[in-house]
């Protein structure tokens, strides 16, 4: 589907959402406010879902639907509201994070996503060319904030990062959203299953500098893998290749700092 279609796809999606999320609530004779109350959410949340600028996770679909007598009207549509979150390229491996037992990456250009602050995640998204919309910009934000449950889930699966040194040390959205990114990694990095590594720009080379990757260890038992470039973006599941790709992330480990230097680096870069 070229961009314009799928663009147009996720408006309607989320606009026929909305409206009846509206209906139900204004049938159940509850406002906005009384709504957020019952679910846990600010008002203007509510109002975001409706006016098909944010989109709820699952579990709060589920719970609006019941709460609101729906009888599985908004219950039906979580599996299309799933689809519409992430960028096309982006959603198998956002279905998979979901269920997968532990996570590594490598990030060479900017903080990875599951670290970013909103004000950071927006500066990243807004810098696009082609530019997106307003409300794809939101959803956009909305759907990488809420992917960092990861972190935080309650099996607490292993969570590894190996990130570039100049991709910490770029000030995207200036300055101060940069310290604060640079305080929000440091936070991240004071949970049990979370860790980073800084890949240092005077390293010569490694296995990794023709773009990121990511491996996710699965229930199955599996591991997969994704690859993003410029040019390509593509879920691994052949086991040589993700066998190939677990002995790169073996090797950019061993020729990053260790997780104190590391740590010692932010903690300069956050002032």
């Amino acid at each position: 589907m070229h961009a314009g279609g799928s663009a147009e796809r996720v408006s309607t999606a989320l606009r026929v959402f909305g409206g009846q999320l509206k209906l139900f609530r204004e049938l159940a004779s509850l406002s906005r406010e009384e709504l957020g109350r019952q679910l846990g959410y600010a008002s203007h949340t509510i109002k975001s879902y409706e006016l098909a600028q944010r989109i709820p996770e699952p579990e709060t679909v589920e719970r609006a639907d019941d709460l609101l007598g729906a009888k599985g009207v908004l219950r039906v549509a979580i599996p299309l509201l799933e689809e519409v979150q992430y960028p096309p390229f982006f959603r198998d491996l956002a279905k998979l994070e979901r269920k997968c037992l532990g996570r590594c990456s490598y990030e060479a250009l900017v903080v990875p996503g599951l670290l970013q602050t909103e004000d950071y995640a927006r500066a990243v998204i807004e810098s696009r060319i082609p530019v997106f919309t307003d409300d794809e910009v939101e959803r956009l934000v909305s759907g990488r904030l809420d992917r960092q449950s990861l972190l935080t889930r309650e099996d607490r699966p292993p969570v590894h990062f190996v990130v570039e040194q100049a991709a910490l040390e770029r000030p995207i959205g200036g300055r101060k959203v940069h310290q604060e990114q640079m305080a929000r990694v440091l936070e991240r990095l004071r949970l049990r299953n979370v860790s980073l590594q800084v890949m240092p720009t005077d390293i010569e080379e490694h296995p990794s500098l023709d773009g990121a990757l990511v491996l996710l260890d699965m229930p199955d038992p599996r591991t997969l893998g994704y690859v993003e470039g410029h040019a390509r973006s593509q879920l691994v599941s052949d086991r040589k290749k993700v066998a190939e790709l677990v002995d790169r992330y073996a090797m950019i480990r061993t020729q990053a700092l260790s997780t104190r230097e590391s740590i010692q680096f932010i903690e300069k870069l956050a002032g």
